[in-house]
């Protein structure tokens, strides 16, 4: 059985962290930047850092690491050599591995079990930082796709994570391509999470019926779930997962407002913690196992439901 497994056989429940770039802007960090949080791997690596220490103190069982909008091609692309952008990577998922393991080290006799790290891998359209990953819509062939991922992916894998947070994928597509790429990392924990438009379809218009089938099919991947989508569509959504899947499930929506890409702002006004945690806990009973936030959501949006989530267990 993987970690993953074993961790959910004994506590139901995997709490993860909330917003990395965003939680960045509401410190007064700049992060209008074609590598968005991904910059500050250079520019303030303590940074990204304390805000994982705040999710592990507000309560995460899963902090996410800053590589959503990190790749070889994006750090060459803002002028790096290729080694110093593969380390900017490697540093990603040690600057979270630090945080944990100093937290665990602090707080080992607290009832709770060692956090995991999860090493996000964002879709092509993150790289290209111009509101692609919301369509799905990239004009490069399969095979470049493929490509993209499988270099990322294997200097990744060489960290160990404990997880493949594969995350925000727009397309039924882009997800098979991944899918595909992990199958040599068999050994490490992962799950697929598209990100959804309405409450039946991702963001390129793919049923997520039809894409929670397929994964279901995939014996090395462990978990089937939608983040950086509406709290609104959730429920709609986790039932229609259900339906073709008996995967574990993660969710981790965003606050509620919509991101343009256009002026790279969240727009509307996002969900405060006590009613997200509500929603949480709904989707909890619905049948999810993992649950957190993505942007949009802060420290009080896991604390909130870390005390809601964790009540009866």
């Amino acid at each position: 059985m993987n970690q993953l497994n074993k961790i959910l056989e004994k506590q139901k429940i995997l709490l993860l962290d909330g917003a990395l770039g965003t939680r960045l802007q509401e410190k007064g960090f700049d992060i209008n930047d074609s590598l968005w949080s991904a910059k500050f791997l250079n520019e303030n690596p303590k940074a990204l850092q304390d805000i994982h220490t705040e999710y592990l103190n507000a309560g995460a069982d899963c902090i996410i690491t800053s590589t959503y909008q990190a790749s070889i091609e994006g750090f060459v692309k803002k002028g790096f050599d290729e080694k110093t952008s593969r380390n900017l990577l490697i540093l990603s998922i040690n600057l979270a591995k630090e945080a944990r393991d100093k937290f665990w080290e602090e707080n080992r006799s607290q009832n709770r079990i060692k956090p995991l790290v999860a090493a996000s891998i964002g879709p092509y359209g993150a790289y290209l930082a111009d509101g692609s990953e919301y369509s799905g819509n990239y004009k490069i062939s399969d095979e470049e796709l493929k490509e993209f991922h499988k270099n990322r992916l294997e200097i990744v894998a060489k960290t160990n994570p404990d997880i493949f947070a594969v995350e925000t994928i727009p397309s039924f597509k882009e997800a098979k391509i991944i899918c595909e790429l992990l199958k040599p990392y068999k050994y490490i924990s992962s799950w697929i999470s598209f990100s959804a438009k309405d409450s039946s379809f991702t963001n390129a218009g793919d049923d997520i019926e039809t894409c929670a089938k397929y994964l279901d099919t995939q014996k090395h991947i462990n978990t089937i779930g939608i983040n950086c989508t509406s709290p609104q569509y959730i429920s709609s959504l986790i039932n229609k997962i259900k339906k073709s899947s008996s995967k574990n499930i993660v969710v981790y929506p965003n606050g509620g407002a919509k991101y343009n890409p256009l002026t790279k702002q969240w727009e509307n006004s996002p969900t405060d913690e006590k009613e997200f945690a509500k929603m949480a806990n709904l989707w909890k009973n619905e049948g999810v196992n993992i649950i957190g936030g993505c942007c949009q959501t802060g420290p009080k949006e896991i604390k909130e439901l870390r005390k809601t989530l964790y009540s009866n267990i």
